[in-house]
């Protein structure tokens, strides 16, 4: 691979990395506003606390990226990347379950529409932490691959990422 190509490559992973932590600045703010909006605007705590779980497993996904992308001297031991990941897990399951348990009692009460004080509404929360925990739960899976199980020669150091 020529030189050229090894730095395209690598402004291409950075922009990649950079665009993910844009998108969990984006995920906390909408997070934490989406709280605060359903919380006090219009009294649907369900939804206020859905937002909230959103937005602490968006600054999981945040917390993650920053600490690999200053981890320089690759020294971030196996064990976080392995409680991230069960963290996401946790995320993805929640928002699922709740996703469904919404749905079903938006059915059974016969709604119609989305409106801000009912069940359906409570889904795109519960979706939106599907989505940070599943997101959460597959970087904390590809980093502890490129740190630890691409190069077992190293004891885990890979000198490239």
């Amino acid at each position: 691979m020529g030189e050229r190509l090894k730095a395209a490559l690598r402004g291409y992973l950075k922009y990649r990395l950079i665009m993910r932590i844009i998108g969990a600045f984006v995920g906390v703010t909408v997070g934490i506003a989406g709280c605060i909006v359903f919380g006090k605007v219009y009294h649907n705590y369900n939804a206020a606390a859905w937002a909230g779980v959103s937005a602490l497993f968006a600054v999981v996904f945040l917390h993650l990226h920053f600490a690999v992308r200053r981890d320089i001297e690759r020294i971030i031991p196996r064990s976080k990347f392995t409680v991230i990941m069960y963290i996401g897990l946790t995320g993805l399951i929640a928002g699922v379950v709740g996703f469904f348990t919404n749905l079903a009692l938006g059915i059974h009460r016969h709604e119609t529409g989305i409106h801000t004080d009912r069940n359906f509404i409570v889904c795109v929360w519960n979706f939106m932490t599907f989505k940070w925990g599943l997101f959460s739960f597959l970087a904390a899976r590809k980093f502890r691959m490129l740190y630890y199980e691409m190069d077992p020669q190293s004891r885990g150091l890979v000198e490239e990422a």
